[in-house]
């Protein structure tokens, strides 16, 4: 089994399954992690078609417009072998709606597990949902439409919520969601590609 972590940021798991491929040096340590690729998700993905099962994005694809993000969807198509999971996780704009009233520093470790000291920033939906390098806010439905746009059929296209993933038996996916981060406020939907 191979796993693209597209994006990896700090969260880099260091077997030989795992390619962490980013642009962020992430301090220098990348130079002892042999599975990893600095790269530039604005280029082509630097990956043969058909190379691997599954490819995990947290919290990535909110940091591009939606047409940027098309295009690294279809690359990830592109690189997943006939079969394989895509896995996306970004911040959920509908759970930022449903506990807006309740959105204040002090709540949240509650509301979105963080626990920030006390902050300037007075309510995670500016400091996290509109925070300044995100270009664009998602839902499950623009989420779906992102997935679609890039070539994955609409009936292989889920959210995590509201499926029995364990009907499919996708290894690929089992591996790679407990390398998921913020969950609580996170959108994870996952799209396979037709075999």
């Amino acid at each position: 089994m191979k796993i693209l972590n597209l994006g990896a940021g700090a969260t880099r798991p260091i077997n030989d399954i795992w390619t962490n491929l980013d642009n962020w040096e992430g301090g220098g340590h990348e130079i002892n992690e042999p599975n990893f690729v600095r790269h530039d998700l604005r280029k082509p993905l630097p990956f043969p078609d058909n190379s691997y099962d599954g490819c995990l994005c947290s919290h990535v694809l909110e940091h591009m417009d939606c047409r940027e993000a098309v295009k690294v969807m279809r690359e990830v198509l592109r690189v997943l072998k006939p079969g394989g999971v895509f896995l996306v996780s970004v911040p959920d704009a509908s759970y930022f709606r449903r506990v807006h009233p309740d959105d204040r520093n002090e709540n949240w470790p509650e509301l979105f597990e963080v626990s920030d000291p006390p902050n300037p920033i007075p309510t995670w939906f500016e400091a996290a949902l509109w925070f300044d390098q995100h270009a664009q806010i998602l839902t499950e439905d623009s989420v779906w439409a992102h997935f679609v746009r890039a070539g994955f059929p609409s009936h292989l296209v889920h959210n995590v919520e509201k499926g029995n993933v364990g009907e499919y038996g996708l290894p690929a996916f089992w591996e790679m969601v407990p390398h998921l981060n913020r969950r609580k406020f996170s959108l994870e939907m996952w799209a396979q590609k037709p075999l």
